[in-house]
């Protein structure tokens, strides 16, 4: 990942503290007397799960005494604050990140390795998690996170589009395609005037990367080759994608464009199938929305879900306060032990296997949906370049989808774009 120049980063720093101090640092009670630690908790959860947060911080400091000063800044704004902040010993104590953004801080020396001994002296050992999400915190062979959450694709799909369209059975229950064959001939079916029938993605869909990379990994195809030294999306099976993601628009016709809002269409009953994130299902249901979630369809050779797990990291401080880190352990610990609460509120499910088995999240249809695909759960590979890659496919996606680029010249581009970033 590119490095901001001084003078950029000190404002994007200096910004990034005015927009903490906006997004109401979180001061819970103390549960005793006992003089306890204050620590410092940056994320970016500055939507409806924010909220949850601070209800379970709260609660987690009224049992435990500990103090939590939380700062909820956009992500973006959130990975340049930490930049800059750590190496000038600024940072926080503890932050909660995503797993592709673990490889660049951690070869940029921003978090603090964590051994072994350590974590499962905490607690923490690999086999209560999910394969997938416990090794998203290595890289280099070492540990730098501990998970929480696996946010990921799904399939939503609008009764009210889908019985217009005569897509439901007698039991008014929506037909669910399983194949993009399936989902082509159901999106035709739907899309009439300004509703359509299929779309990736939450605003601008040609700029939705998660969606573009979630089909580069059903087709055996991804931003780097095996060994992480070179792009593969010139590749055919990487073309192939891309020249779906251009014919759902300029040749069948059946997702909105580029600048649609997909959740504001799907509320609006102007969308009936919409593959998106996990966290999308908590608003729709308030939102009264009546919908029925559904595995991600196996749209090539194979069924992979796209997911982005949160994860808890210790950013470097030039001497450590024992007592804060012991704190923010404490709160590590807490969260995973309530992480069912975390699942039933906000919606994203437990990277621990333990809750899975909880009742009222095998009770609850989406979360039982989301759990029946871990066995399918990918994530970004495991490359410092990883973001700089991302940020640079954006743009060259949009191109293809709203058919200003062909996808074999466009995918060629795009990866000696990406070969050529700086290591």
């Amino acid at each position: 990942m590119s490095k901001p120049t001084p003078s950029l980063t000190r404002r994007r720093f200096l910004e990034g503290a005015t927009l903490g101090a906006a997004a109401l640092p979180f001061r819970a009670r103390s549960a005793s007397a006992q003089a306890k630690p204050t620590i410092t908790y940056w994320n970016g959860l500055t939507g409806a799960d924010g909220k949850i947060m601070d209800e379970l911080i709260d609660q987690f400091s009224r049992e435990t005494g500990v103090r939590m000063e939380q700062q909820r800044i956009v992500w973006a704004d959130l990975y340049a604050k930490l930049q800059v902040a750590v190496p000038a010993d600024e940072g926080p104590d503890l932050a909660l990140i995503h797993t592709v953004e673990i490889p660049h801080f951690a070869s940029d020396g921003i978090f603090e390795p964590v051994a072994d001994a350590t974590a499962s002296a905490k607690g923490f050992k690999g086999e209560d998690y999910l394969p997938s999400t416990w090794q998203g915190g290595m890289y280099q062979g070492k540990r730098y996170a501990i998970p929480l959450d696996v946010p990921q694709h799904l399939l939503y799909v609008n009764v009210k589009v889908m019985k217009e369209a005569g897509l439901a059975g007698p039991d008014g229950k929506p037909r669910i395609p399983g194949t993009r064959d399936e989902v082509l001939a159901m999106a035709k079916q739907i899309t009439k005037g300004d509703t359509f029938g299929f779309a990736i993605g939450t605003t601008n869909p040609g700029r939705y990367t998660w969606g573009f990379h979630n089909l580069l990994w059903q087709n055996g195809a991804n931003v780097y080759a095996a060994d992480l030294k070179k792009s593969g999306l010139a590749e055919p099976a990487a073309i192939e994608v891309a020249e779906f993601w251009s014919s759902i628009q300029n040749q069948h016709k059946i997702a909105p464009p580029a600048n649609a809002n997909c959740r504001d269409a799907f509320i609006a009953g102007k969308l009936g199938l919409w593959i998106a994130g996990s966290w999308n299902f908590t608003g729709l249901r308030d939102a009264k929305v009546e919908f029925v979630a559904a595995p991600v369809p196996r749209m090539f050779k194979q069924a992979v879900v796209w997911t982005m797990p949160h994860q808890f990291t210790f950013p470097k401080k030039k001497a450590v306060d024992g007592a804060k880190r012991d704190g923010a352990w404490a709160h590590i610990r807490w969260m995973s032990d309530h992480v069912a609460e975390w699942t039933l509120k906000a919606g994203q499910v437990s990277a621990l296997r333990k809750p899975h088995s909880d009742s009222r999240i095998t009770g609850d249809p989406v979360l039982r949906t989301l759990l029946g695909q871990a066995g399918q759960w990918q994530s970004g590979q495991a490359t410092p370049k990883w973001v700089a890659a991302e940020n640079i496919t954006r743009p060259v996606i949009e191109n293809v989808y709203i058919g200003q680029k062909p996808a074999a010249a466009a995918m060629g581009e795009l990866a000696r774009q990406i070969n050529a970033l700086p290591d």
